[in-house]
């Protein structure tokens, strides 16, 4: 993997801040965007722009001209949607966990709230994020391909705590979520799901392999609840890159988000174009 555009560097104050929040996520309401808010007052910052995500869209580099510090609170989609928008833009990002995984502010902050972390902002490091890349999409967090994706859609629901519409959902994901596969180059079979995750020295790759009832029912227990990664019938390797599918096109999730890629899909390791704020050590 090639070294990061920049190395590591002080962060700067976060002076002007243009706030991205996704209120459509139930882990960010009016009240922790207010302390938000508030956070960012005592810390000296000046809210110069507002978006309300994704009723809203996040600002482009254009928008951003005159602003210091790009602040986006909501889940690991809405924080890569605000990436792209701003490619380009040579400010400073201060992510801010607002989800359910919230694997990226993780990745930055380990497990601190957000009112610490805007507070120890300007005194950290300035760095670039690995990611994973696949023609024009980018992830920030990970990429699962193939059948289970359909869980995607039991997980949401629950996480809107719509019973009957997970029920549903799991029986759908039940019947298509384990049937059939995608070829991964150099790996024997057909695989019906595939999680591939950025790391500082390349891909993070897990694939699922089971076929019966009770594989599926273990792996579906893990993905609603944690990490499917810590099922059993799964493969974990790294590699710097990765081919994936041959004839038909590829259901993918890009941080949470539905997209269809051509195959066969070069999945290949990167870093962010923009720098982030990283308060953990």
């Amino acid at each position: 993997m090639t070294p990061a555009p920049h190395p590591p560097e002080p962060s700067r104050p976060l002076g002007r801040v243009w706030l991205v929040a996704n209120r459509a996520s139930r882990s960010t309401d009016d009240g922790r965007i207010a302390a938000l808010e508030t956070a960012l007052a005592d810390a000296g910052a000046t809210i110069a722009g507002n978006t309300d995500f994704p009723r809203q869209p996040a600002p482009d580099a254009a928008a951003l001209a005159d602003i210091d510090t790009l602040v986006v609170m909501g889940g690991d989609g809405t924080l890569g949607a605000a990436g792209a928008a701003a490619r380009g833009w040579d400010g400073q990002f201060l992510a801010i966990p607002g989800g359910t995984m919230n694997l990226l502010p993780k990745a930055l902050h380990g497990d601190a709230a957000p009112e610490a972390i805007v507070a120890a902002a300007a005194a950290c490091q300035l760095v670039h994020v690995p990611v994973v890349r696949a023609g024009e999409h980018t992830s920030f967090c990970r990429i699962i391909i193939g059948p289970m994706t359909r869980w995607a859609l039991a997980r949401e629901n629950a996480r809107h705590g719509r019973l009957w519409r997970v029920l549903q959902a799991v029986r759908l994901a039940l019947a298509r979520g384990f049937m059939g596969g995608v070829r991964v180059a150099g790996q024997p079979g057909r695989h019906p799901g595939v999680l591939i995750m950025p790391g500082d020295d390349g891909l993070e790759v897990a694939l699922f392999s089971g076929r019966g009832l009770v594989d599926a029912m273990t792996v579906a227990v893990s993905w609603l609840v944690s990490d499917w990664r810590d099922a059993a019938s799964v493969t974990a390797f790294a590699a710097g890159e990765l081919a994936v599918g041959r004839r038909r096109p590829l259901r993918c999730l890009f941080d949470g988000e539905l997209r269809h890629l051509s195959p066969p899909a070069r999945f290949v390791a990167g870093w962010s174009d923009l720098r982030y704020i990283r308060t953990r050590a």
